[in-house]
């Protein structure tokens, strides 16, 4: 695959193959892959700085929703958050269940001086995976993806010889402590308190760490 470009993956249906013939030791067990676009939701540390080409990517990014916010109206604006803070009633039951919400990744600790506020990095915004396995804990970056909102839908990726991974963090099974846990949200206008799902929870010593919503609950 010399001088060619690295498949172009999609991150939430691509994990499982990709990590197990490219990334994954000899024996190693995949327990979770979160794919994530973005740096992980953080409760107790502050945001890293940017680096320069990741500050060129944020203006373009916010030019071009500037410009997506002149076509839509401030009113449907408006509509879609108060959905989403489900402060319109419903007329009936539909007997579907909820679809309880959270964040895929959540990165907590007590200022960036803790052991995972130490971890934080700006390189934790590259897309790709948190891993975790019954050996380590991960964040595995790739080359090329495609974004959020196309992924998940479309033709199966042609995946032709290797697939280039980064490892950008890494802690080993022996450093932290492992539970699950339910974790809860607030919602953006009305400040209610909602479930966000189950997490697989990974604890460093000083009581700081990562927790990975389950794909499956």
């Amino acid at each position: 695959m010399t001088g060619t470009r690295p498949p172009k993956l999609d991150l939430k249906r691509d994990a499982q193959r990709v990590l197990q013939e490219n990334w994954l030791r000899p024996g190693e067990r995949l327990l979770e892959a979160v794919p994530v676009w973005k740096l992980p939701a953080l409760d107790g540390i502050p945001n890293p700085g940017w680096t320069a080409g990741q500050l060129a990517k944020q203006v373009a990014k916010v030019v071009g929703l500037a410009l997506l916010w002149i076509v839509f109206s401030v009113l449907i604006a408006i509509v879609f958050v108060a959905l989403a803070d489900g402060i319109t009633g419903s007329g009936g039951d539909s007997g579907k269940p909820k679809r309880i919400k959270g964040p895929g990744v959540v990165l907590r600790g007590e200022g960036e001086g803790s052991m995972m506020g130490r971890l934080v990095t700006p390189a934790l915004r590259r897309r790709g995976w948190w891993v975790l396995t019954d050996r380590r804990v991960a964040h595995v970056a790739v080359q090329r993806s495609y974004g959020k909102f196309w992924s998940g839908s479309g033709p199966e990726t042609k995946i032709d010889g290797p697939v280039p991974l980064e490892t950008v963090l890494e802690i080993p099974r022996e450093q932290y402590a492992y539970d699950e846990d339910h974790r809860f949200r607030k919602t953006r206008m009305l400040r209610r308190t909602k479930p966000a799902g189950l997490y697989r929870r990974i604890t460093l010593a000083d009581g700081s760490g990562v927790d990975l919503r389950r794909r499956h609950q």
